[in-house]
C-alpha cells in the first residue's frame, strides 16, 4: 500500500494545524495535514484556560490526495467537547459531529465522513483551567476502507434537564441509542431536526419488546431508530429527580 504523508505546518502561536499554500503563488489550496494511513498525530497539547477554545486552521481537502474522513481523540484532565467542523468557504463552518470528553478520560470521535471542501477541529473547554491537554487526528482515503459506524455521547451523568450533545446525522441512516442511570423518575424525548431546524418527534424500537414511542420515562434501554434524511438528532432530557442518566449511541449505514 502507498503511503502519503503531509507535513504539519504551524500557525502564528506555534501550534500545529495552521494552512499553507502549496502551489506557487496560488493560495487557494493549502497542504493537507496528517498521514493517510490513519495514523494519529499531534494537533496541539498546549492546556486551555477556563472557556477557551482550540480551532485547528481550516484544511483543505482537495490536496494531492482526496481526504474525505477523519477522525480525532482528545485527552483532557478537565472535561470540554470536541467538535470536527466542515465548510464550502474556509469562513462558515458547521459541525458534522461532536463528541463529549469526560475529564481524565481518552476520547475518540470515531471515523467522520467529510462531504465539505475543508474541515477542521475545534476543542471547547469548560469552565476549568487545564493542567494536561492533547489533542490528535487522523485522515483516510477510500471511501470502501471507512469505519460504518460512529459513537455518540449525548449525555453523560446527567443530573439537569436539557439538549445535551447534538449529534450532526450526516449521512448516517440508523441509531442505536443506549439509556442508563440511576435516576428514579425521568422523562427522554427523542427528537429530529429536517431543514427547517424545528424539533420534530422521531419514533424508535425498544429492543426487548418491540414498543414504538418518541420518548421513554424508563432506564436500561435500548432503542433503534431511522435517521436517515434528518440533519440533526437530539436526546432531551424533559425531566430527571433522584440521580443520573446516560444517554450513548451508535450510528451505522
Amino acid at each position: 500500500m502507498k503511503k502519503h504523508s503531509f507535513e504539519f505546518p504551524a500557525d502564528q502561536l506555534g501550534r500545529p494545524g495552521a494552512v499553507k499554500a502549496y502551489r506557487g503563488n496560488k493560495n487557494d489550496y493549502v497542504t493537507p495535514v496528517a498521514d493517510l494511513s490513519g495514523m494519529a498525530e499531534l494537533l496541539t497539547n498546549t492546556p486551555l484556560q477556563a472557556i477557551e477554545v482550540y480551532s485547528q486552521f481550516g484544511q483543505d481537502r482537495l490536496g494531492a490526495v482526496l481526504i474525505d474522513r477523519a477522525q480525532g481523540w482528545a485527552y483532557s484532565d478537565r472535561s470540554g467537547t470536541l467538535f470536527i467542523e466542515e465548510s464550502e468557504d474556509n469562513n462558515s463552518w458547521t459541525a458534522s459531529h461532536s463528541v463529549a470528553v469526560k475529564g481524565g478520560v481518552l476520547t475518540a470521535s470515531g471515523w467522520v465522513c467529510l462531504t465539505k471542501r475543508y474541515y477542521r477541529f475545534r476543542f471547547e473547554n469548560g469552565d476549568k483551567k487545564q493542567s494536561e491537554f492533547v489533542l490528535y487526528q487522523s485522515v483516510g482515503t477510500g471511501g470502501a476502507a471507512a469505519s460504518s459506524y460512529t459513537d455518540v455521547i449525548f449525555h453523560e451523568d446527567a443530573a439537569e434537564t436539557g439538549e445535551g450533545i447534538i449529534f450532526k446525522a450526516g449521512t448516517w441512516k440508523k441509531l442505536l441509542v443506549e439509556i442508563t442511570g440511576t435516576a428514579e423518575s425521568s422523562q427522554v424525548a427523542f427528537w429530529g431536526r429536517s431543514i427547517s431546524g424545528k424539533n420534530v418527534p422521531i419514533r424508535g424500537i425498544r429492543s426487548d419488546d418491540g414498543t414504538s414511542a418518541a420518548g421513554t420515562s424508563g432506564t436500561e434501554e435500548v432503542w433503534t431508530f431511522d435517521i436517515a434524511g434528518f440533519k440533526e438528532i437530539v436526546m432531551e432530557i424533559k425531566s430527571i429527580s433522584g440521580g443520573s442518566l446516560s444517554v450513548k449511541g451508535t450510528a451505522f449505514s
